[in-house]
Parts: structure tokens; sequence; C-alpha cells
């Protein structure tokens, strides 16, 4: 684990991220399937991803927890139609507020419509089909669509 420094907008006291996890995940873009690196880090509760490509951009986006992280990151992205092949990208997968407040929305639950029961649950940055994959919104209009369909099961 290694610990990066950045001065807060104040200047002191020093804001401390620490390098959790680096991935090198499957990303569509416009440049076609590569793998870029994405870095995942920590200051105190709070997540930052960041990601780069072949090229050397990079852009980061901080959240409450690594779901809604990913989601920051991936709002950025988006309009760059730039895909990231992870299950937290998936258009079926969705974090519930426990996964996200106990186990700091590092796994998510891959919605099937319709079902009874508890979902599978997956890894938020273990890697997806990138056909799996799409916008926040997407994701958002996937996720209640689900929603829909418990209330008719249950």
């Amino acid at each position: 684990m290694s610990v990066k420094r950045t001065q807060s907008p104040e200047g002191w006291p020093p804001t401390i991220w620490m390098v959790i996890e680096n991935y090198l995940v499957l990303v569509r873009s416009s440049a076609g399937e590569q793998r870029w690196p994405l870095t995942t880090s920590r200051s105190g509760r709070d997540w930052l991803l960041a990601i780069t490509s072949p090229d050397g951009k990079s852009w980061a986006a901080e959240g409450p927890d690594l779901f809604k992280a990913l989601q920051a990151l991936r709002r950025i992205l988006d309009p760059l139609d730039i895909r990231l092949g992870v299950n937290g990208a998936r258009t079926d997968a969705w974090a519930s507020g426990m996964q996200c407040d106990m186990g700091e929305g590092r796994v998510v639950y891959l919605l099937v419509g319709g079902q009874a029961g508890r979902p599978e649950q997956v890894s938020t940055l273990g890697s997806a089909p990138i056909s799996h994959v799409g916008t926040v919104e997407d994701q958002d209009q996937q996720h209640e669509q689900w929603l829909r369909s418990r209330r008719t099961v249950n």
C-alpha cells in the first residue's frame, strides 16, 4: 500500500489518500477495446477512483463508497462514450443501501426482473463483458424497472 499526499484547499492539513488496489480493466472507447489502469484510493471512508487512457489522459471521481465513486466516474466518462468492463457498470447491477453502508459498495447485486429472493452478488470491480455495461442512466432505468417487477412478484 502506498500513500499519496495532496494539499487541501486551505493548504493544511494535507489530505492523505491511501492507494488500496490497482486494476487493469477492459475499456471500450473510440480507440476500440483496450485495458486501462484503474486505481482505487481512500481518504477516511471516501473512495477515489482514477483511470488513465493509453495516451495519458486521466479522469477521477470520488464518492462515499466504491459503487457511488464508480458511478461518479462513469458520469464523467459516459458523455465521452467510454465504457468500463466491470460488474459495477453492468446495466443489471446495483448496490443496495446495506451493501454501500456496511460493505463499502465493494459488491453489487445482479438484478433479474421478476425473480424472487436475493439476487447474485459479484465484486463491483470484477471483470464484466463490455456487452453487459451501459451508461449510469441505463443502469438507473434498469434498477427502477427491476424495483417495479419486484412489487408484482411479492
